[in-house]
């Protein structure tokens, strides 16, 4: 019963596909910029959305950014909230749900200030569904039930609208079926059944079905069982949904295992088994076979039952691989995600020191100009009074001249001095954003220069340890040699123990070396 839940889920929360999209159409729109801005806009969303988000959510998650960039730049608080949603469920496909959250709390409150109920009731179904995977129940249903909240705010609402309020009804329904609380799923699965309708949502009204049949298989009410698996197969059926003939085919399977009709169940399970092959539904393929298997074996068919056994252990570790699989995707697009990060905050440290360098530029102009204003006030000033005791002769007004050309050429200096600056400022820039160009490359060099001083360190221990330390050995062995003969010398006697003095204190200065590069080996 959880994968029926599981599928009904996916299908609610991510809007059914239009067939395979032109990105490169796509892309060529969203980059003529001639286009107006909502056609360009259109075309992002549909390329992040339909064209790589089920399939390349790392690349999803790029021309979401363009999206949001760009919405930004034009003010368009809507199509923001649009990108960070895609961003949001990219996330949720690589399994990320804490950045998932955190995108679609972005978008959450750019649709509040927006008033926009209905992308608020679904942005918090999809919050609730993470929490949901993360097996937070409670915090699951709050989530679904200010969905359903939210959703009643609604105006005037579309017929269309009751998609996100089927999805938050049905999710409840899931989660109280997972705490036991039959009756509370059941009031959900109901309200889910009519805001369907007849004609409406086929799908998710045969997975309500579906869902409903094991509720009451589960209460061993067996003809109410029945009676809803039946209707949900006939909707499938009807539909031309190949997986949810294949879910009604395992679930008539369970209701005859339960009734202890083996040979129906095995029936059943075959049919589903072979569609599931074909469809190549791996998950699928693991409950027909864990049927079969256990159906076999009631019978006493071994041969059989151990066949379906071998058959349901294969899917069941291939649902293991892919999902190791999408771990290791998801772990290398973390990693990815990290690193762009990284460079981006080194850029964006430079970005901001040339910024710096420029406001200091515009200061020193602003500096410049002040002086130059002072000065021309003073050469007025100066004019004025050569004017004024112009009567006083001629050697004042020429020594009047002298001033005017010395400030003259002060202004030329300072003049000459800003031009210097700035020529500075720009070679300053130059360097940051080529030590920003190179850092990369700097950081392999100095790594690969500390694991040589690593290895030479290794080395020299290796030294101490064979070549110094076994003459050393050597030495100790021959003076207990030594002393195992009998000396009746004194002087043999005495030149023998400084011997042994000498050789402790050698002993005690290698283990001191040995000690000490093994602290420097174990903090490097």
């Amino acid at each position: 019963m959880k994968y029926s839940l599981t599928v009904f889920i996916i299908l609610i929360f991510f809007p059914p596909l239009r067939g395979q999209v032109n990105t490169d159409s796509l892309k060529k729109n969203w980059e003529n910029t001639d286009l107006p801005d909502s056609i360009r806009i259109s075309n992002i969303n549909t390329l992040a959305w339909e064209g790589f988000l089920f399939s390349k959510p790392d690349s999803a998650y790029y021309f979401a950014q363009l999206h949001y960039e760009f919405a930004e730049q034009k003010g368009l608080l809507k199509e923001m909230a649009v990108a960070r949603n895609t961003q949001g469920t990219s996330f949720y496909m690589l399994g990320n749900y804490a950045r998932a959250i955190d995108y679609f709390y972005q978008s959450l409150r750019m649709k509040e200030n927006l008033n926009d109920y209905r992308g608020i009731a679904a942005t918090l179904n999809n919050i609730g569904m993470i929490y949901d995977e993360q097996g937070d129940k409670q915090r699951a249903i709050e989530h679904y039930t200010n969905a359903i909240s939210n959703f009643n705010k609604i105006p005037e609402r579309k017929m269309d609208d009751n998609q996100v309020l089927v999805a938050s009804y049905h999710n409840l329904g899931a989660l109280y079926v997972e705490k036991k609380d039959y009756g509370k799923a059941l009031e959900y699965f109901n309200e889910t059944l009519r805001l369907t309708g007849e004609r409406k949502y086929l799908r998710e009204r045969a997975y309500t079905f579906s869902n409903m049949g094991h509720i009451y298989l589960d209460l061993k009410d067996r003809v109410k069982s029945r009676e809803y698996f039946n209707k949900s197969f006939e909707i499938a059926k009807r539909i031309g949904d190949e997986n949810g003939v294949i879910d009604a085919l395992n679930n008539f399977s369970y209701l005859y295992f339960d009734q202890k009709n083996y040979t129906d169940a095995i029936a059943y399970a075959t049919e589903a088994i072979h569609m599931a092959r074909r469809n190549k539904a791996t998950g699928q393929i693991k409950d027909a076979a864990e049927r079969l298997y256990l159906s076999h074996k009631s019978l006493g068919n071994f041969e059989k039952a151990l066949n379906m056994y071998e058959v349901y252990i294969g899917a069941r570790d291939s649902i293991q691989s892919d999902r190791n699989k999408e771990e290791v995707l998801r772990q290398e697009y973390e990693y990815n995600y990290e690193r762009q990060a990284t460079a981006d905050s080194i850029a964006y440290a430079a970005k901001q020191q040339i910024q710096e360098l420029k406001i200091a530029e515009q200061q020193a102009l602003l500096d410049a100009e002040r002086m130059q204003i002072l000065l021309l006030y003073g050469i007025l000033g100066l004019l004025v009074i050569v004017a004024i005791v112009g009567h006083r002769g001629y050697k004042k007004i020429n020594a009047a001249n002298n001033i005017i050309m010395r400030q003259k050429i002060e202004v030329e200096k300072q003049r000459d001095k800003i031009a210097d600056q700035h020529a500075l400022l720009e070679e300053k820039s130059h360097k940051i954003i080529d030590l920003n160009s190179n850092l990369e490359s700097t950081v392999r060099q100095r790594t690969q220069e500390l694991e040589k001083s690593l290895n030479q360190i290794r080395n020299y221990q290796f030294d101490l340890a064979h070549k110094i330390r076994a003459p050393f050995v050597s030495l100790v062995g021959l003076l207990n040699l030594i002393k195992d003969e009998r000396f009746d010398s004194k002087d043999n006697k005495e030149v023998l123990e400084k011997l042994e003095d000498t050789s402790k204190r050698i002993s005690t200065v290698l283990q001191d070396v040995s000690r000490d590069l093994n602290k420097i080996n174990a903090e490097r």
